[in-house]
């Protein structure tokens, strides 16, 4: 889309660097200001950290935290500013769900939406079911998504749609037409069946268990959720025994053992995920042991993430800092359980957000600006969840063989406690060989 107009370019401060008449042209990426006078600015949408519109101004907050101002475009600011949003959210939407199916067409509405921040009238949308949340696209406003996990239920009310999400959240959406039936169908499907999934896991780590075991399990263990040992024995009696024998049906029972002795006594979690496609690998299991004391030189202030899909591949266990490097240890031992749970349900939620890929969490930030991973870099952007997961890693134990993997462990662990800032990473280190050479 091409359009005549005036802008101006602010920096931090506020202080206006340039301003004046130009050419712009929008595309499907990219946002390119051509100034009368002087060189033409391109301006990646990825780098669009924020719009506002208003009075007939688009105002865009800039990853560099500058901020681009486009104004006097006349007939044209209506499409200019609906053409920027959509292809903001078309890219966010591909950054956040990594080649996720689409199950549903988008459906037009209008949407409002309410959570503990407050409530938001959306205005025109396009609603899309995916399959694992359903995305709405406001045409003027950022994107929206809700998990299916955190879908609580749906009623129509005066011809409107009504979905219930966790925390209070809640979603309007009004203006479907014949839309409504199918659009309620379709996310009570999707839903049902995320639900049908993690039942039908649970049930083939342990077929002897009663369905409302299963059904009180699967709440705790839906879409790659994980628990602890007694929650999992209250809902569903025998199941944590059953996932145990999994972990070494699926090769990484010697680890979780290692870890099971190591760790926090009864805060391991042990969860299962189901691959998006069919023709991806196997289901896999996996667990999260913490790895902490009140005594610094005990612990290792980190959290330790081990899963497999019992395939022939690659392996690595992956560690993660719980708390800053300087406040650790913390004397008081409950209240580092309960924070330390905290963050555990946050690293399966960020790990669940990317859709259980390692790559995004561990590549340093160089690798991430080669053209193979540029797309891990935008999700980095984009998603809260990823960028926890990156500040929080520490470094990964490749398996080669048991006694070097538990060597690695440990000096992991001690590297953890020892360092004092919190952005510096683990590397093995190779020994070096005193054998003459020709020996």
């Amino acid at each position: 889309m091409e359009a005549k107009l005036r802008f101006s370019l602010a920096d931090p401060s506020g202080k206006v660097s340039a301003m004046g008449d130009a050419s712009s042209v929008l595309g499907p990426e990219e946002l390119l200001i051509a100034p009368v006078s002087g060189g033409p600015m391109s301006y990646s949408l990825r780098e669009i950290e924020g719009i506002e519109e208003g009075d007939y101004r688009i105002v865009m907050r800039l990853r560099s935290r500058d901020t681009l101002m486009l104004f006097n475009l006349g007939f044209k600011h209506e499409d200019l500013a609906r053409t920027l949003f959509r292809n903001v959210n078309e890219l966010e939407l591909k950054d956040l769900l990594m080649d996720e199916r689409l199950l549903k067409q988008g459906v037009p509405a209008d949407a409002a939406h309410s959570s503990a921040t407050g409530a938001k009238q959306l205005g025109r949308c396009e609603v899309r079911l995916y399959e694992t949340a359903m995305m709405v696209m406001p045409e003027r406003a950022g994107l929206l998504r809700l998990r299916y996990a955190d879908v609580q239920g749906t009623e129509v009310v005066e011809h409107r749609l009504m979905v219930s999400v966790e925390g209070g959240e809640r979603l309007e959406l009004a203006k479907l037409g014949r839309e409504l039936d199918p659009l309620r169908k379709g996310l009570g499907e999707a839903v049902a069946d995320l639900s049908a999934k993690v039942q039908g896991m649970i049930q083939d780590a342990h077929p002897s268990a009663e369905m409302a075991g299963v059904l009180r399990a699967s709440g705790l263990m839906k879409d790659g959720r994980a628990a602890k040992h007694d929650e999992l024995e209250a809902a569903c009696p025998g199941l944590w025994p059953s996932l145990e024998r999994k972990l070494a049906g699926y090769g990484i029972g010697e680890e979780y053992e290692f870890f099971n002795r190591t760790s926090r006594q009864g805060l391991i979690r042990i969860g299962m995920k189901r691959p998006l496609h069919a023709e991806e690998a196997k289901d896999y299991v996996f667990f999260l042991a913490p790895i902490y004391s009140t005594d610094g030189g005990k612990g290792g202030n980190a959290i330790a993430f081990e899963a497999s899909s019992g395939e022939e591949e690659g392996r690595a266990t992956y560690f993660f800092r719980i708390w800053s490097r300087k406040d650790y240890p913390i004397p008081d031992a409950r209240m580092m359980d309960e924070e330390a749970g905290t963050f555990i349900s946050q690293l399966v939620e960020g790990l669940n957000a990317i859709n259980f890929r390692r790559e995004p969490v561990y590549l340093p930030e160089e690798r991430l600006y080669m053209p193979e991973y540029s797309r891990y870099r935008f999700a980095a952007m984009r998603i809260p969840e990823l960028r926890l997961l990156r500040e929080r890693f520490v470094g990964r134990v490749v398996h080669s063989s048991p006694e070097q993997w538990k060597e690695d462990v440990s000096a992991l662990l001690a590297f953890n406690v020892a360092q004092k800032n919190d952005s510096t990473k683990w590397k093995r280190v190779e020994k070096v060989s005193n054998t003459p050479s020709g020996i």
